[in-house]
């Protein structure tokens, strides 16, 4: 297996702009783009520009995505029915959209495993009505099997990438953790999900060196409530199969996504198959100059070696992003 990079893109939220953020992939030259989902309050007009990006790519729907419809909440006037906007989606992301699919990358040696799309965390199956009519899927443990199924039948020497819209349970369950709920009066619990969980212990039951990486959004970076001000741990790596490949957990919601001229990614780089280092990494698009890079921060660093070449090589262009220029380098 070769090095390839891969770039999320989180939460959108409605901060997409098909020329500017066009122009700071070239500048990061991703071999694939990840959406976790949340583009907007079921805005197909932003879904469709998304998938005119000439770049691979794979995205997965987030609750926001079917706010109206799966709430049964009258819809703004301007828009077409939910069940048409939902439509529209999935028709305008094709074979882009990987909610429950799987879709391989022959050349780079991956494949990408959707899981259940339009979560909202915990145990709660949002859109239920929607999923059973589309997928065939009724509840958390039919959901977990259909995930497991994609991705034992992936091809042989493929490494393993999941995508989900929130991320699996067990990862913790203080306010600040990667899945941690930080809303609810005082914050604490783990809001993940239980089903992409499940369908990742049974893929380890066969195989726990192929799953080298997860990645997810909806739990933003910054946090609510009591917490408000403080920031969510973004990356982690499995302990429990860290002896082999070392899984590495990736959530990309920074929301928002753009602050003035500048757009952030999280840049995932790997080589034989497992993960090397996960950076966030905000791009600079001016008006009047070319994209450069203006700031970024190592959220992991598979050897201490690759650390300290960021560390040496990070310098914030302008001054601009002083307060995630901060290098934090978790070495594993």
């Amino acid at each position: 297996m070769g090095k390839s990079r891969i770039a999320i893109v989180g939460d959108v939220h409605g901060a997409w702009d098909s020329k500017l953020d066009a122009q700071a992939l070239e500048l990061l030259k991703p071999d694939l783009v990840l959406f976790v989902g949340d583009f907007g309050d079921e805005n197909v007009q932003i879904v469709q520009e998304i998938s005119k990006l000439g770049m691979p790519k794979a995205a997965i729907l987030g609750n926001h995505d079917c706010c109206y419809s799966a709430a049964h909440k009258p819809t703004p006037k301007k828009c077409s029915s939910a069940t048409k906007r939902l439509d529209q989606m999935l028709k305008a992301l094709g074979d882009d959209h990987v909610g429950y699919r799987r879709k391989d990358y022959p050349d780079l040696k991956l494949s990408v495993i959707g899981v259940r799309p339009f979560a909202t965390g915990g145990n709660r199956f949002y859109n239920s009505e929607f999923l059973s009519s589309t997928y065939g899927v009724d509840n958390m443990e039919q959901s977990a099997t259909r995930i497991a199924h994609l991705a034992l039948s992936a091809p042989e020497g493929h490494s393993l990438v999941f995508l989900g819209h929130n991320g699996p349970a067990g990862l913790g369950s203080q306010p600040g953790d990667i899945c941690g709920k930080d809303f609810d009066k005082g914050g604490g619990g783990d809001h993940g999900d239980p089903d992409f969980a499940r369908a990742l212990d049974m893929v380890r039951e066969q195989d726990a060196s192929r799953v080298a990486l997860v990645v997810f959004g909806h739990m933003h970076r910054q946090l609510l409530g009591y917490n408000r001000g403080k920031q969510r741990k973004m990356c982690l790596c499995d302990a429990k199969s860290a002896a082999k490949t070392g899984t590495v957990y990736v959530n990309g919601a920074v929301v928002p996504r753009c602050e003035d001229e500048r757009r952030h990614f999280t840049v995932v780089d790997m080589a034989a198959g497992r993960v090397e280092s996960v950076r966030e990494t905000w791009v600079a698009v001016p008006k009047d100059g070319p994209a450069h890079l203006a700031c970024e921060e190592v959220l992991f660093a598979h050897r201490p070696v690759l650390a300290v070449k960021n560390r040496a090589q990070r310098v914030p262009s302008n001054n601009v992003c002083a307060a995630t220029a901060k290098l934090k380098a978790s070495i594993f």
